[in-house]
């Protein structure tokens, strides 16, 4: 584990990550995972010795193969946690995904897939309460068509997407009529609970400004929501980071 001091690409808004699939064996097992810090926002959001030690250990444990526990659970492995420490719930994770050598097979297995895991400052998880909370983040929420798509990589593991989409409709705030924006992970590493989003591709994005004064997906999958289909007149968007489906209007 090391730190970094980042405030652009996939690091915005960023208290830390897990780098799965660093290392492999023979199997295709994962041997060695990379967790990352990220000092910048720790700092800015005045993080205590105890809480960074909390970020810490969760993402030790989505190195491990440990995913988030529900946004309200008294757990480490919290989703934007820094209050808790490890508790028994944590340790039970643990205990049953290595429990026996088939269960220990089939997590590092799992684990090796190239992907990041990574942790905001803000949860948005909430189902509707979520959304409602993210609407009121946004600076620009806009539908559109993703034209452009450029991948980045810049260390230490820094993947992110540049993303540029015509509009077709604003439901809060103004851009142009093309928007340019960035969002985590690329065509060959994925980030959990999120998709790249393809040429082509029917979307509407919630948007935030990082210092630079770029624009950004609000914690990625969080942020996104995929135009899937029409149904009794009303345009149908499937929410990337939990799959659930919001008519157009729950989302301006």
């Amino acid at each position: 584990m090391t730190t970094v001091s980042k405030k652009t690409g996939i690091w915005t808004n960023a208290t830390g990550m897990a780098y799965n699939g660093k290392s492999f064996d023979k199997q295709g097992n994962q041997t060695g995972a990379g967790m990352y810090l990220n000092r910048t926002v720790l700092k800015k959001y005045k993080y205590n010795k105890a809480q960074r030690i909390n970020v810490a250990i969760h993402e030790l444990g989505h190195g491990m193969g440990l995913g988030h526990n529900t946004a309200k659970s008294v757990s480490v492995m919290g989703p934007t946690n820094r209050k808790y420490t490890i508790r028994n719930c944590d340790v039970r994770g643990v205990k049953k995904a290595y429990s026996t050598p088939a269960k220990t097979r089939a997590t590092l297995a799992s684990s090796a897939k190239p992907e990041l895991e990574v942790d905001h400052i803000k949860d948005y998880s909430n189902g509707i309460t979520g959304i409602q909370n993210i609407k009121r983040t946004a600076s620009v929420i806009v539908e559109g068509e993703i034209i452009k798509s450029v991948s980045h990589h810049k260390a230490p593991k820094n993947y992110y997407t540049t993303q540029t989409m015509r509009i077709d409709h604003h439901f809060k705030g103004k851009t142009g009529k093309t928007v340019t924006f960035t969002q985590g992970g690329t065509k060959n590493m994925a980030v959990a609970e999120s998709e790249i989003l393809p040429k082509n591709e029917e979307i509407v994005v919630m948007l935030a400004k990082n210092v630079n004064g770029n624009y950004y997906v609000i914690n990625d999958g969080q942020g996104m929501f995929v135009d899937t289909h029409k149904n009794n007149g009303h345009e149908l968007f499937e929410h990337v980071s939990d799959h659930n489906i919001y008519t157009e209007d729950m989302l301006h």
